[in-house]
């Protein structure tokens, strides 16, 4: 359980699939996915860069979302938070305690460029 002060929310989005050349894959149509409202959450900044190549600037942001053991939330969905989509980068980590504090802990990114 995380603590009283993870008052913010998000909203979990999960593709459904497809077949494509024989392959499964994540079918992202507005119409196939469906949607979550996880509450009870914490989302902190972790890091932002910047990326020029002489071509584009792009700026890559990440945050750390901190979210109850019990959250329905996978790694290949997206998190919508402040009204930004980002994808879920790497896997979700599961935090057991022996404090009463077990959590999932998840890294997000957006990019920019």
């Amino acid at each position: 359980m995380l603590p009283s002060f993870c008052i913010q929310e998000v909203t979990r989005i999960r593709p459904s699939t497809k077949v494509v050349r024989g392959s499964v894959v994540p079918d992202w149509d507005a119409d196939k996915v469906s949607t979550k409202t996880i509450k009870g959450v914490s989302v902190q900044p972790a890091s932002t860069s910047l990326s020029e190549d002489g071509r584009v600037l792009g700026i890559s942001d990440l945050y750390t979302l901190f979210a109850p053991p019990d959250a329905d939330i996978q790694t290949g969905d997206r998190i919508v938070f402040n009204s930004k989509t980002y994808t879920i980068d790497g896997e979700v980590r599961i935090y057991p305690s022996a404090l009463n504090l077990e959590h999932i802990e998840i890294t997000l990114r957006r990019y920019n460029g």
